[in-house]
């Protein structure tokens, strides 16, 4: 008598994203009317098209105490499933106890008929405004979505293949400084590298260490304007392809110093990356000044902005003063005056 065993297996698979939608001037949303709602910007998350609808004075007449978020689905597809919540962030980029999270089937049955789901009822206005979380007439929510893009029972033959970690054999190498041929000095910091890493990385790098720049026949080079921590975080990127120590800007525990910090050593890695043809590097900094804007440091990220030809960063801080009250606030500010100083036909832009 024999027997066999074989196996199957169902595997689900998905993708979750979230979108930060903030809103600047939160009093005058207030009176547009019951029913009518802001939309954020679409973003894109599991494949599909999607949208946050803001109801400031609520959905229906039976919700006009409370404010409304729904998300809808803006791609024309139909059963797509999908879990999604919305959450109001604190002060300080750290989600808060206002939120409300569901598992939902989205339909869109034509290309101008899409359909939302979301909380009619997703906090009183009253205990809204009350809350810590509005602060200057801005506060922000974020909407996360878990989209399930596979569904699919099969019978396995694989064979289970790592991850690559090909950067930390990199990052290893650096550390290491083994092999290293050649050396920056930066404000008297040393750095030692290798000059093959560097040039594939770097079409800057490439001319200076392969060319005919006399960088070729030293093995010693002096960098005047760089400052050590900023050359040693563009070292780190050329070698691991990510931002160590840089990815989590908003301070936790309240540290505006600390935050502050990071964020000048972003503008300056942003400088490097342009000077150095980082174009990865130049849009991560980018990416993460843009989500830190403030009334306090939107005009000297303006001046980079404009200085190092960023299109989207700039767009990102006119948005961000396009409000009258943020942009009374931004007036204030001594970046402010150095902004028109600096760049007087700005003006016609904001």
């Amino acid at each position: 008598m024999s027997s066999s065993v074989t196996t199957s297996v169902f595997q689900a698979e998905a993708e979750t994203g979230s979108h930060q939608f903030k809103i600047l001037g939160y009093s005058l949303t207030k009176g547009i009317g019951i029913r009518k709602w802001i939309y954020s910007d679409v973003f894109t998350i599991g494949g599909y098209k999607w949208a946050i609808k803001f109801y400031p004075d609520g959905d229906s007449t039976e919700n006009k105490e409370f404010i409304s978020f729904y998300v809808q689905l803006k791609s024309a597809a139909t059963d797509v499933k999908a879990k999604y919540g919305f959450t109001v962030l604190q002060q300080n980029g750290v989600p808060s106890n206002i939120r409300h999270t569901s598992v939902t089937v989205f339909k869109s049955t034509s290309g101008t008929c899409f359909q939302s789901w979301g909380y009619p009822r997703f906090i009183k206005r009253s205990e809204f405004e009350a809350s810590e979380c509005l602060k200057d007439d801005a506060f922000t929510v974020e909407c996360t979505i878990t989209v399930v893009t596979k569904l699919q029972t099969t019978t396995p033959h694989t064979v289970a293949v790592p991850p690559s970690n090909l950067n930390q054999h990199l990052v290893h190498l650096l550390e290491s400084k083994e092999g290293a041929d050649v050396t920056f000095v930066v404000k008297g910091e040393s750095f030692k590298a290798h000059r093959c890493v560097l040039a594939a990385r770097s079409s800057v790098f490439r001319a200076e260490l392969f060319g005919c720049m006399r960088e070729k026949w030293t093995d010693t080079i002096t960098i005047h304007d760089i400052e050590p921590p900023v050359f040693k975080s563009m070292l780190c990127f050329i070698y691991s392809d990510s931002l160590p120590g840089l990815g989590g800007i908003n301070s936790k525990d309240g540290d505006n110093d600390s935050e502050n910090q990071q964020l000048r050593l972003a503008q300056h890695l942003l400088v490097a990356a342009d000077r150095y043809d980082l174009d990865r590097l130049k849009l991560l900094c980018e990416d993460l000044l843009c989500k830190n804007l403030d009334v306090s440091t939107v005009a000297s990220t303006l001046i980079l902005a404009e200085e190092r030809n960023c299109k989207q960063l700039k767009a990102a801080c006119l948005r961000f003063m396009s409000s009258p009250v943020v942009f009374k606030a931004v007036a204030q500010t001594d970046g402010f005056n150095l902004l028109l100083k600096s760049f007087p036909s700005i003006l016609k832009d904001i």
